[in-house]
C-alpha cells in the first residue's frame, strides 16, 4: 500500500485537473454527453498519465530536485532515486491497459493523438533527448498539456488532426511552462540544468510568458462570441508581472497563485462546457468533473496534512 500511496505523491495530485479536465472538455462539448469511454479517458488522465509523466522526470531531475525547497509540497516526491527508478518503470507499464483499450475501443485518431502525448511527454523527460533541458525546447514541449482536449476531441469523432481550440491551449501551455521555470530558476542554474529562465533570466522569460498567453486572449477573442472569454489570460498576464522578480520566497508563492489560477479558471471553463451540453447530458459530465475534482483535491490536502504531521 505504501508504493501507492508514493505513487501518487510522485503523480502531483493537484495537477490531475490539468490532463483530465480538457479530455472531458473535448468529449463533452462535441459529444454533448460523456459515455464509458470518456470516464475510462479522465481516469487515465487523472493518475496514469500524470504518474507516467512526472516520475521519470524525478528520477532526471533528482540532484536538482535535492536542491530545491519547493519539493516534497504541492511539487512532487523527495524520493530515493533507486526507487523513483522502479516508479518509472510501473508508471510506463500501467500505459499498456489504456493504450490496448483506446485502439480496441476508440477511433484512430485517438490512438494517434494518444501516441504522440506520450512519445512527446517521454521526449521531454528522458535522455538521449532530454527536451526539459533543452532552453526555448523546454517551453515549446509543453503544448503537450493541450493533447489531452485533442485526444477528448478525436475519442467523440473528430477527423481533423488537429482542432483550433488545441492551439489555444497549446499556446497556454508553452507560456504556463515558461512562467513555472522561474520559480526554479536558482536551484536549475546551482546544479546546471539549463532552462529557459537560466537562460533568459527572469525578466526574460515573463516577458516571453506573457506573449503566449496574450496571444491565447487574442484567440480566445477571434474564437468565441463576443470575446469575453479573453478575460481568462489576465490572471496569466498578472502572474507574469509578479514573476519578473521572484526569487526565493516570492518565487514559490508565485507557484501556488499559478495553481490557484489554474484551478479556478479551469472551473470556469468546465461551467462554460458544461452551460452548452443539453440537461441529460450536463448531468453526467458535471458529475464526472466535481468527481475527478474532489479526488484531486482531498488527496492533496491529504497528502499536506499527513505531511505536517
Amino acid at each position: 500500500m505504501r508504493h501507492l500511496f508514493k505513487a501518487i505523491e510522485i503523480s502531483r495530485p493537484l495537477l490531475w485537473l490539468n490532463t483530465s479536465m480538457p479530455l472531458l472538455w473535448g468529449a463533452a462539448a462535441l459529444r454533448g454527453h460523456v459515455v464509458l469511454s470518456d470516464v475510462i479517458l479522465f481516469a487515465f488522465f487523472l493518475f496514469p498519465y500524470n504518474y507516467f509523466l512526472h516520475a521519470p522526470n524525478d528520477y532526471y531531475d533528482f540532484e536538482t530536485d535535492a536542491l530545491n525547497p519547493r519539493k516534497g509540497g504541492v511539487e512532487g516526491a523527495i524520493t530515493p532515486k533507486p526507487l523513483l527508478a522502479r516508479h518509472a518503470i510501473a508508471s510506463t507499464l500501467l500505459l499498456v491497459p489504456f493504450l490496448i483499450f483506446t485502439a480496441v475501443a476508440l477511433p484512430p485518431l485517438a490512438l494517434l493523438s494518444l501516441t504522440a502525448l506520450l512519445l512527446l511527454s517521454a521526449a521531454y523527460n528522458a535522455p538521449p533527448t532530454r527536451l526539459k533541458g533543452r532552453p526555448i525546447l523546454d517551453s515549446l514541449t509543453n503544448v503537450l498539456y493541450a493533447i489531452p482536449l485533442q485526444v477528448g476531441l478525436h475519442a467523440a469523432g473528430s477527423t481533423n488532426i488537429i482542432d483550433a481550440p488545441v492551439f489555444v491551449f497549446a499556446a497556454w501551455g508553452i507560456g504556463a511552462h515558461a512562467l513555472t521555470t522561474i520559480t526554479d530558476r536558482d536551484e536549475d542554474a546551482a546544479a546546471g540544468v539549463r532552462t529557459i529562465a537560466v537562460l533568459l533570466g527572469r525578466r526574460g522569460t515573463a516577458l516571453f510568458a506573457a506573449f503566449w498567453f496574450t496571444l491565447v486572449g487574442c484567440a480566445l477573442f477571434a474564437l468565441t462570441s463576443g470575446g469575453r472569454v479573453a478575460l481568462f489570460a489576465l490572471p496569466y498576464l498578472a502572474l507574469c508581472i509578479i514573476g519578473r522578480n521572484a526569487a526565493g520566497e516570492a518565487g514559490r508563492r508565485l507557484y501556488r497563485l499559478f495553481l490557484i489560477a489554474n484551478v479556478t479558471i479551469g472551473a470556469l471553463i468546465t461551467l462554460l462546457v458544461l452551460l452548452t451540453l443539453p440537461v441529460d447530458g450536463a448531468l453526467p459530465a458535471g458529475m464526472l468533473a466535481l468527481a475527478g475534482t474532489t479526488l484531486a483535491l482531498s488527496v492533496s490536502v491529504g497528502r499536506a496534512f499527513v505531511q505536517r504531521r
